[in-house]
């Protein structure tokens, strides 16, 4: 847990009561690792991700209370949505140094993980070559596992649009997926 956020989740402040700090930290403990992975398939570095997600996290503390109880998942995922989306259209606006860019992955892993860092990092270019609407849908659906309702209603989209997405999503996976590995896996 990022030192910043505990202690905001921690606190026990005149405006926060109790059962607001408990169901806060039950919200995080159940919900941090899948927003910051869904963050780093949006394309964001790992400290980006990191950053990002401590954002949906003090947005969610600041709305807690409006939030209603059983839909703190999907305010969590329509919040980073709109987080991803504005730190990206920052980043659009920011001249990157080169050495800024150059330190994208970490040392290697011990040898036994480098064949899942190797997945994931595939993986990870396959979503990454998704159109930024296509691919919030897709990443909702597939790998947070949320229904095509739920996706339109966090996205604030029509129903036949959050399925239109979804479709094209999966084609353009599958596509790639043929495209990068050939006839073999699909």
């Amino acid at each position: 847990m990022d030192a910043t956020l505990s202690t905001a989740l921690l606190a026990d402040g005149s405006t926060r009561s109790h059962g607001d700090s408990v169901r806060m930290r039950h919200v995080f403990a159940q919900n941090y690792a899948r927003v910051w992975r869904f963050l780093r398939r949006m394309g964001f570095s790992t400290d980006r991700a990191d950053d990002a997600a401590q954002s949906v996290f003090l947005v969610a503390l600041e709305a807690l209370p409006r939030i209603e109880n059983g839909k703190e998942r999907a305010f969590l995922f329509s919040t980073a949505v709109r987080v991803a989306y504005a730190l990206r259209r920052k980043q659009s606006r920011e001249v990157l140094s080169e050495a800024l860019d150059a330190g994208q992955a970490p040392l290697p892993s011990p040898d036994h993980l480098t064949d899942q860092k190797r997945a994931r990092e595939m993986l990870d270019a396959v979503v990454g070559r998704l159109g930024a609407d296509v691919r919030a849908v897709f990443l909702l659906a597939e790998f947070e596992q949320f229904k095509v309702p739920e996706i339109a209603d966090v996205l604030g989209i029509p129903l036949g649009t959050a399925a239109s997405r979804l479709r094209r999503g999966r084609e353009q996976f599958h596509a790639e997926v043929e495209r990068v590995f050939g006839g073999d896996h699909g």
